[in-house]
């Protein structure tokens, strides 16, 4: 079983992949490169994202700085695929 956590760091939504399988888990998943936490791309600028896994894909929901909402798809494997591919979504109202 895999979960995934995501995290804003300096601007950018990074995400870890997590296998909770195994003799030890929960074990983070390196990539290739040995990487665990990836960029999945989108603004650099942004604030504040969630997280979703729906039908075998990852859904990365990004707030900017600016008030911007961007989602991002990623087909959710191990180790994550990136970048995803992201749409800007319409600006949410200010209330």
């Amino acid at each position: 079983m895999t979960k995934y956590v995501s995290v804003v760091c300096s601007g950018q939504v990074r995400v870890l992949s997590v296998n909770e399988a195994g003799p030890n888990p929960p074990t983070p998943v390196a990539n290739g490169s040995n990487v665990f936490w990836q960029p999945v791309g989108g603004p650099t600028n942004v604030f504040d994202a969630t997280l979703s896994v729906f039908d075998a894909r990852l859904l990365v929901t990004e707030l900017t700085s600016t008030g911007e909402v961007w989602q991002g798809v990623c087909t959710s494997t191990l180790p994550l695929t990136v970048p995803c591919t992201f749409t800007q979504m319409p600006t949410p109202p200010n209330t």
